[in-house]
């Protein structure tokens, strides 16, 4: 049975003769590299559809006036989101005072799922006494492969319901979400600037350890395996050598394998580059994206090293 899977954006949907609608769908980059065969085969064939957008979009509430949101947050030194006080509604808490009101309107926000997913998965995020479900498990096992249907099956409710309690629980915890990860950029960031080696923050997951082992830790920014997070002699080694040039090395087939390297990174940069992330990847691989991290970055480096060695042996030749 064909099967293949692949990101798009939905251009239109267009109504047709008889109550039927032609739905347009928009592939960009290498994002069927491979696959046009299979979905040639797919052709006048009935086919098993779900689509989940990789945008949610939440509202919030502004001051009407300012055109600033009502609710802002910070983030302490160990990643946890929480909501800032204003001065003036902290200062009529304090005295006592009726809390002066504000003009007020919706306006609607975006985040990437992705991000939301990580904070989710990070084990960070909020309970809510209206939702009491594990959306932290609920997430891992469909980024794990599982459908809704399964799970919803097993907690007793309609898939239908399923989704929308995790769409509502997303939109809850989107604000959050985005400023979690402008926090863990921004020290991402900073840290090389130190020259913190990784696993010297007592907020950064080592490698090696699981994500359920580490759920009131910072999970490792996922999305920027692409040579960040990198240490010492690795980056300095991989770095020698041209990005692209070493990912089409790798990707070739060409590039050697090595006994304490257990994963084949050459399908799973070709993964990658046809649009799944690093978190997916990782999780259909049944480890964290720690682990994956660290062999990645230790695998470019054995790479590079190789590729280092064999150009200088046919500079020698040809000398």
């Amino acid at each position: 049975m064909p099967y293949i899977d692949f990101q798009s954006v939905v251009k239109k949907v267009n109504l047709k003769p008889g109550g039927k609608k032609e739905i347009v769908l928009e592939v960009t980059d290498n994002g069927l590299n491979g696959k046009l065969d299979i979905l040639s085969e797919m052709i006048d064939c009935k086919v098993d559809v779900s689509m989940e957008s990789l945008i949610v979009n939440y509202n919030i509430m502004i001051n009407a006036k300012t055109n600033e949101p009502l609710t802002t947050y910070k983030v302490d030194d160990k990643g946890v989101v929480s909501e800032v006080k204003p001065t003036g509604e902290q200062l009529e808490a304090d005295l006592g005072l009726p809390p002066e009101k504000v003009p007020t309107k919706e306006q609607t926000e975006k985040a990437e799922l992705q991000v939301i997913d990580e904070f989710i998965l990070s084990g960070l995020s909020p309970s809510f006494e209206d939702l009491p479900y594990d959306f932290y498990s609920i997430i891992k096992r469909k980024h794990e492969g599982e459908t809704y249907m399964k799970l919803a099956s097993e907690l007793g409710i309609s898939s239908g319901k399923i989704v929308d309690l995790v769409d509502e629980y997303r939109k809850r915890v989107a604000p959050l979400a985005k400023k979690w990860d402008e926090w863990r950029r921004g020290k991402e960031k900073a840290e090389p600037e130190k020259g913190t080696a990784k696993g010297e923050n007592d907020n950064t997951i080592a490698a090696g350890e699981d994500i359920e082992e580490n759920r009131d830790s910072v999970q490792d920014q996922e999305d920027d395996f692409q040579g960040e997070g990198e240490s010492g002699d690795a980056e300095k080694t991989a770095a020698s050598v041209d990005k692209d040039a070493l990912e089409a090395f790798i990707l070739s087939g060409q590039a050697p394998t090595f006994e304490d390297i257990p994963y084949d990174f050459p399908t799973l940069l070709a993964r990658r580059k046809n649009g799944e992330s690093w978190l997916q990847i990782a999780a259909s691989l049944s480890t964290s994206s720690s682990k994956l991290q660290t062999a990645w970055s230790k695998y470019k480096k054995l790479v590079a090293e190789h590729l280092t060695k064999t150009n200088g042996n046919e500079e020698q030749g040809a000398a």
